[in-house]
């Protein structure tokens, strides 16, 4: 990474608004006590409240940047997951976990290719743990890890690292130009 000073970041996260076991301020209390800089509630797009983007982002706390996302059960690609960061000018698209639904190389850059809004990332893991069949160049697009916590256990066993900043718009700007680094727990790699 070209930037001295970082944080963690975790980019694919659920609470109790959606099937998360903690409800986004104890899940926000988690990721603080565990040292992480940016989180981002992805809940998923079927069980949403018309509140939830305000929900999350009233949950905001010093020293914790916290972005609004949602993990959008994409029925083009028959029901496979697609991630949406929102900053507040700028969206990222992650295609989660392609070793959940036993994606081939080809499969997963048919999809990145396939939709008229851009896929930036990959997620190269499953609920946290790597998944090194996705991380390789045959795949043309920035890799992500993230542990999609839904429980207790899954906390902080992947994540990005990226520039330190409390801009939610240079979050992903600097995972879309591949300004991040993978990082893992110890036993999730």
């Amino acid at each position: 990474m070209r930037c001295k000073k970082t944080m963690k970041c975790a980019l694919h996260l659920h609470t109790n608004l959606s099937d998360g076991a903690y409800s986004p301020e104890e899940l926000i209390r988690v990721y603080a006590d565990l040292g992480f800089g940016c989180v981002c509630i992805t809940d998923h797009d079927f069980l949403l409240r018309d509140d939830y983007v305000r929900r999350v982002l009233g949950c905001r706390r010093r020293g914790l940047l916290v972005l609004a996302g949602v993990e959008a059960d994409y029925e083009p690609w028959h029901h496979h997951h697609l991630v949406r960061v929102m900053g507040e000018k700028e969206t990222l698209h992650i295609l989660a976990h392609p070793s959940a639904y036993y994606l081939s190389v080809a499969d997963v850059n048919r999809r990145l290719k396939s939709e008229p809004f851009p896929i930036e990332a990959v997620e190269v893991t499953h609920r946290g743990f790597y998944t090194p069949d996705f991380d390789i160049p045959e795949i043309e697009a920035v890799k992500v890890a993230s542990d999609d916590a839904h429980e207790p256990h899954d906390c902080g066993r992947a994540w990005v690292e990226v520039p330190d900043t409390t801009d939610p718009d240079r979050v992903i700007r600097s995972v879309r130009a591949g300004d991040c680094a993978l990082r893992f727990y110890r036993n999730s790699r």
